[in-house]
């Protein structure tokens, strides 16, 4: 999905949609792709496949220490 379909999507202004896509494409949550002017993002679905440890560092928390068994 582009910047503009978010925006569509959510009602938030553009510029606050591109500066929550920008830290979670830095910390790789989020994977993006250049296709002309337009920017495309997209889940990362290793994040998916570890969502609470992925959510804490996108929330700059240490990640948890997976239980072991």
């Amino acid at each position: 999905m582009n910047v503009g379909g978010i925006v569509a999507a959510v009602d938030v202004v553009q510029s606050t949609v591109s500066a929550h896509l920008k830290v979670l494409a830095e910390v790789r949550f989020l994977l993006s792709e250049h296709r002309g002017t337009a920017t495309y993002y997209r889940i990362n679905d290793a994040c998916v496949d570890c969502f609470p440890t992925a959510a804490d560092i996108v929330m700059g928390r240490p990640a948890p220490v997976p239980a072991q068994s």
